[in-house]
């Protein structure tokens, strides 16, 4: 079987299923909005110090966020003990692995949809492709890191305070990049080009090791 169709077999059909619940989505929406006002109640924001702490509150958001929507990649298949009838499938583990990490970045992506937006009304800071485009590539690593560890832990009883303890500390060259990349985005010093090839290196990655790695973790 075709491993790409087979991975937009998977993404469709959780993407299908997340249209017909619309249980994420709108809640991913909520918080992230509630994150980002709460951010501007609870600093003084003005014109000179908006680029400096936008950034800040921006990541604590998408990390809480990417959080909640990767935890969810393997609920359905835990909740109904799928998982084993789709690795019986003619489709490779890779594949299953790739359908699941893109249904969970376009759900995530929705709500940067709604975040950068947001964060711009809030914080008074520009709105720009350069601030999407650093925002997309710390969402392609998170997401495949975020879909393995969620993988790893789907059977394990203390998976919501183990999924934390593993994706963050691999998030944080994400988190570190991408802030650089949004800080220059948002006109303070820095090197832009740089912290962007830092992020397509870090995506180059953690993609390969992943997907690699995806292999023996689904067939546990």
């Amino acid at each position: 079987m075709n491993p790409f169709r087979a991975a937009i077999a998977v993404a469709r059909k959780d993407l299908v299923s997340e249209w017909r619940t619309r249980e994420m989505v709108p809640a991913l929406a909520q918080f992230v909005v509630l994150a980002l006002l709460i951010g501007n109640f609870g600093f003084q924001i003005d014109s000179r110090n908006a680029p400096s702490i936008a950034p800040g509150i921006l990541w604590l958001a998408l990390v809480f966020a990417g959080l909640i929507a990767f935890g969810r990649t393997f609920a359905a298949e835990r909740e109904q003990s799928s998982l084993e009838a789709m690795l019986m499938t003619p489709a490779s583990p890779v594949a299953i692995f790739a359908g699941k990490a893109i249904a969970a970045s376009v759900l995530l992506i929705l709500c940067e949809v709604v975040m950068l937006p947001a964060l711009s009304l809030f914080f008074g800071t520009p709105f720009s492709g350069d601030l999407v485009i650093a925002v997309l590539l710390a969402t392609i690593g998170m997401a495949s890191l975020g879909c393995l560890f969620a993988a790893i832990v789907a059977r394990v009883r203390a998976r919501e305070l183990l999924l934390p303890l593993l994706t963050l500390p691999l998030w944080i060259p994400f988190i570190v990049a991408g802030g650089q990349a949004v800080q220059s985005a948002m006109g303070l010093p820095g090197s832009y080009d740089q912290a962007i090839g830092l992020l397509i290196d870090f995506d180059i990655l953690f993609v390969v090791l992943t997907s690699l790695a995806a292999r023996f973790v689904l067939d546990e």
